[in-house]
């Protein structure tokens, strides 16, 4: 069954630590493109979250947001003993150089940069988020896939809508075209009797018949109706194809519409011509369908 390529999907979570919040929004693409917002803390899941939606979704713009708020600060305090002897040893030389006798208290080099480092503790709660962080996205990407399946059903009776109709003006189209060449016989028999007429001049039966035949080759659209027949059972066995088949049908209905051109080219009859006009105004507005499908 065919997918719409347009859908939202969302997941939250909150405990004593943390609230996450996940949103996922699909609109149509020719092909998969993935922008995602991800915190600075859970960075390093971009590339999973990533991974899980290309399991899920194969073409549409992704764009997924992830909100990452800790509830709770926790800190860790570091004694830099490196950046504390350095500046110790430029203090001392200062000291001795400029004369000074005041002594170097330990709190005044505590206060100097890199010495005493406050240290964030959000990493420990990050690293092993990911299997709380996998669930929200696969809930919230079953969300966006169940709306993108509602949507395809609505575009599958559209779809049926129209092809339907293409049968029926084809089936006409079909009755007719056989009857093209009687009427052409006729018109040209009766416009160069007219034409003659009163000059005594006379036309062979055989001449009339390398006319007919010529109109009948150049007219000829079995070929084409039955390609276009070909065309709509290929459609009918897409729409209920279980993997994505929105590439498929667009090159399917350019197909569809090649085939109305040669058709309304060839044909020269007026009747014939409107009926093959509404197909391609069916077959456009497939086309336009298509260009949502997954």
């Amino acid at each position: 069954m065919i997918r719409s390529m347009t859908g939202f999907g969302d997941a939250e979570i909150m405990d004593e630590i943390k609230t996450i919040q996940i949103e996922i929004r699909t609109v149509n693409n020719r092909f998969l493109k993935i922008d995602s917002r991800v915190p600075q803390p859970l960075e390093i899941y971009e590339g999973q979250i990533e991974g899980l939606i290309k399991h899920k979704i194969s073409r549409g713009s992704v764009f997924i947001a992830v909100n990452y708020k800790p509830i709770r600060q926790e800190y860790d305090y570091h004694l830099n003993i490196d950046a504390l002897k350095r500046h110790y040893h430029f203090l001392q030389e200062a000291r001795s150089e400029l004369g000074i006798k005041e002594d170097i208290s330990i709190s005044s080099l505590i206060q100097l940069p890199g010495v005493y480092q406050q240290m964030q503790g959000e990493n420990g709660h990050v690293e092993g988020l990911w299997p709380q962080l996998e669930k929200m996205v696969e809930a919230a990407i079953e969300k966006v896939v169940q709306m993108r399946t509602e949507e395809g059903k609505n575009l599958w009776k559209e779809i049926e809508t129209r092809r339907n109709e293409i049968a029926l003006l084809l089936k006409k189209v079909e009755d007719r075209a056989p009857h093209i060449v009687t009427g052409y016989k006729q018109r040209l028999h009766d416009r160069i009797s007219n034409l003659l007429a009163g000059t005594g001049a006379n036309v062979t039966e055989t001449d009339l018949c390398r006319e007919i035949a010529m109109f009948a080759e150049r007219s000829d659209i079995t070929e084409e109706i039955a390609r276009l027949k070909s065309h709509l059972s290929q459609l009918d066995d897409t729409m209920m194809e279980e993997q994505p088949a929105g590439k498929k049908l667009e090159f399917i209905v350019q197909e569809m519409f090649r085939e109305a051109n040669t058709m309304a080219s060839k044909a020269n009859d007026s009747e014939l011509v409107w009926d093959i006009i509404r197909i391609k105004t069916e077959i456009e507005k497939i086309k336009e369908q298509a260009l949502n499908i997954e």
